[in-house]
């Protein structure tokens, strides 16, 4: 793959973000903490304020710091947020290297209704026009973690449907700080860090190299390669000129890059097959490899007018640019100008007895006829994202007696772009081995689509005696179009769209609060969509409290229940009979469920300490209308059937212990069944992604001022468990895994 270079407008952005930072103190001396605490107050990478404002925050929204990013030292985000209650993880690799991630019922299908941010920006490589989120930044990298869901999510779009996430990249140091971080472990994993960052007068900066990969944990037919590489490459800038022109402000740049070389597919496996040998990639993947590069450019400024008005804005642009050739199904019949596929693989995978010979082929145990039948299309998914743009925020706060008022606007205007050439080779299976049959296949997918939005919120957080109130509202105006080049044709969609929410939290003792809000969704449709595709949306309600105990006990129950008026589904690449981006209505459904979160510390304050932390969700779901849909995750839906890939049960207990130079924990997780289409049969009955319970164990020893040694072991008990079916055949969880770690901080 070659990266295209080519000039791009910055346009113009903005959002909804909440202000605050995260500072850390890094320094003793008096003008480093006086600096860090300016620096802090200014620096806007987190969108809810950090964790003294979720406490009364009228809406759900969790923070995750560096003390728990560092306890698993997780280099998958899918590790990472099964932290939390409300979210749901969709296996697909093993490595979380393209999360499904979904929030209250959402679907979880590569992140595509979810707003994923990094400090506070939209980083989905075109959030808009293209939103599977294809790239994800790189946890390892990360200073915080945040999930906002509920009314609390009004300030951020377009999808808050469910909610968002942001991922929060360090601060800049008062003072010289960094880190070399090594691990290595099982199946050839290996991850390096270097991070240095340092204050001089008034400029500072980091700069960050992350290097992580694996030999891969699954064993090809052929006994190639099933790993990956991932190299990244970022830097923070920053100017705090003290007052300038009479205001105190802050400059950010943040430059980054970051590439992926991965031996990824599609291809799963027969029941029979995982059943004897789970770990196994069948012949016909050999030629499957994933390409990206990511280019990144972040300006931040801040502004403090005086002690309640303060203003930031964000420019920013991002480029990525993926190739990923892979098996995509049986050639068929040959296509001028579109194409008419063969069998689809997810057919002879879950009905083998059906194709024996396809099967065969697939596994390299039956040579192809020189028919279209029999010859495997390798496609080459090539695709070229721009997204760039502007988005302003500005803060008020204003108080009367007894009444406080924290008023925020903000406005962001967001271009993206997407190129989408699927070219197609047809390759015949001899003993084993892929070879060209020379026929000039053509292209599968050959277009194009762009976006322009401009979204404006308005938020007011009021304050009185014990109660908090949160009333905003959001616009979002969306104009996009698509262009097909197989076809020659062109279609435009455009939405606009008035988002409204309400919350109110009220501080009932010192120790224990309720709170209540509504909140319209929103989820927009896609470039392509057709004139009878109707945008996604819901109205969610929340409700629940919140408990702070002297004895260290935290405990929120959250009850959330999503009304939607029209639920989307959209076509990727890998579905059979339906078209790339081609979106359906899946007209009324109603999802409910429960949140739980607690910890608590036994001897808390002691020599040694016992914490122990409890994430718990459980949702159900129903189709409100039968219909028959060609997008194969719904297909005939009966009135009543619940949604697929969306578990009943998702849970996390975890246990540790707590000393001054070391700790340790132990985590459990499990996640119920999930049904791979919609129904409402017994799940038995049906085909579905299994339940299964991880253990993982993690022991840090800080052996000097400046050491740390780690040692994890992910899947301690070497469960295996089919965690999807989708794209192609039954897809494996990592195996167990051992990694070794030692940091020196300097």
């Amino acid at each position: 793959m070659t990266l295209t270079k080519r000039p791009h407008p910055i346009a113009i952005s903005l959002l909804a973000l909440s202000a605050a930072c995260v500072g850390q103190a890094y320094a003793e001396e008096p003008e480093a903490n006086r600096r860090e605490a300016e620096i802090s107050r200014l620096e806007v990478i987190l969108v809810t304020g950090g964790k003294d404002q979720i406490r009364t925050l009228s809406g759900s929204a969790q923070l995750l710091d560096e003390e728990v990013l560092e306890q698993f030292d997780f280099s998958d985000l899918n590790q990472v947020l099964a932290t939390l209650p409300g979210v749901y993880i969709r296996q697909e690799d093993g490595y979380g290297l393209r999360p499904n991630i979904g929030l209250r019922g959402v679907t979880s299908e590569r992140s595509q209704k979810i707003t994923l941010m990094e400090d506070g920006v939209l980083i989905k490589p075109a959030p808009y026009s293209a939103p599977a989120a294809y790239y994800i930044p790189n946890i390892s990298r990360m200073h915080a973690v945040e999930v906002v869901k509920g009314p609390a999510s009004i300030k951020q779009g377009p999808n808050n449907v469910g909610g968002a996430i942001n991922l929060a990249t360090q601060p800049v140091p008062a003072q010289q700080e960094g880190f070399i971080d090594l691990s290595a472990g099982t199946d050839g994993y290996e991850k390096y860090q270097l991070f240095y960052g340092n204050t001089h007068g008034e400029f500072g900066y980091w700069i960050d190299l992350l290097r992580y990969g694996s030999d891969g944990f699954k064993e090809l037919d052929t006994d190639a390669d099933t790993g990956f590489e991932r190299n990244d490459v970022s830097a923070k800038l920053q100017w705090s000129p003290g007052e300038l022109f009479g205001y105190e402000q802050l400059f950010t740049l943040k430059v980054g890059y970051a590439d992926e070389d991965s031996d990824e597919t599609y291809l799963g496996l027969t029941e029979a097959d995982f059943d004897a040998e789970p770990l196994r990639r069948y012949a016909a993947s050999q030629l499957d490899r994933f390409q990206s590069e990511h280019e990144q450019l972040h300006l931040d400024h801040a502004i403090v007018f005086s002690d309640n008005f303060r203003l930031n804005t964000k420019v920013y642009w991002n480029h990525y640019e993926r190739s990923w050739n892979k098996l995509d199904g049986f050639i068929g019949a040959p296509f001028v100008p579109s194409f008419q596929a063969g069998i689809p693989i997810s057919d002879v995978l879950t009905r083998p007895d059906d194709f024996p010979r396809q099967l065969g082929i697939l596994r390299g145990e039956i040579n192809s006829n020189a028919i279209p039948a029999e010859t495997l299309d390798v496609t080459n998914n090539d695709r070229e994202y721009y997204s760039n743009g502007i988005q302003l925020k500005a803060d008020y706060d204003w108080k009367h007696g007894d009444w406080a008022h924290q008023f925020e606007a903000g406005i962001r205007y967001h271009q993206d772009e997407i190129d989408r050439d699927h070219a197609t080779q047809g390759f015949l299976m001899v003993d084993g081995v892929m070879q060209n049959d020379g026929i000039a296949w053509g292209n599968k997918v050959l277009n194009h689509a762009e976006t322009d939005a401009l979204a404006v919120y308005l938020h007011d957080t009021v304050s009185w005696n014990d109660w908090t109130f949160n009333a905003g509202v959001r616009y979002e105006d969306i104009d996009s179009e698509a262009q097909n080049f197989l076809t020659d044709t062109r279609s435009e969609n455009d939405q606009s769209i008035v988002i409204p929410g309400i919350g109110a939290f009220w501080q009932f003792t010192p120790q224990l609060g309720f709170l209540v809000g509504v909140n319209k969704g929103f989820s927009p449709a896609g470039a392509t969509a057709g004139e009878d595709t109707d945008p996604e949306e819901s109205v969610n309600y929340e409700y629940g409290l919140r408990y702070s105990g002297d004895a260290g006990l935290n405990v929120e129950l959250i009850g959330f229940f999503s009304d939607y008026e029209n639920l989307l589904g959209r076509c990727r690449a890998s579905d059979s009979g339906c078209n790339v981006g081609e979106e359906f209505n899946g007209g009324s459904v109603e999802i409910a469920g429960v949140e739980l979160l607690g910890d608590y510390t036994l001897l808390s304050g002691g020599e040694l300490e016992f914490p122990v932390n409890l994430s718990y969700t459980y949702t159900e779901s129903a189709f409100q209308s039968s219909f028959t849909s060609t997008f194969p995750q719904w297909g005939a839906v009966t009135q009543g059937d619940r949604l697929p890939y969306l578990p009943e049960h998702v849970a996390r207990l975890q246990v540790g212990v707590r000393a001054a130079s070391w700790d340790a924990y132990l985590a459990v997780n499990y996640q119920s069944e999930m049904r791979d289409q919609a129904s409402r049969e017994d799940i038995d009955s049906v085909l579905h992604a299994e339940a299964y319970t991880t253990v993982d164990l993690s022991a840090t020893w800080r052996a000097a001022p400046n050491w740390t040694l780690q040692l994890s072991l992910d899947n301690i008990t070497d469960e295996a468990a089919i965690v999807s079916w989708r794209p192609f055949g039954a897809r494996p969880n990592k195996p167990q895994s051992i990694r070794a770690r030692v940091k020196y901080s300097f």
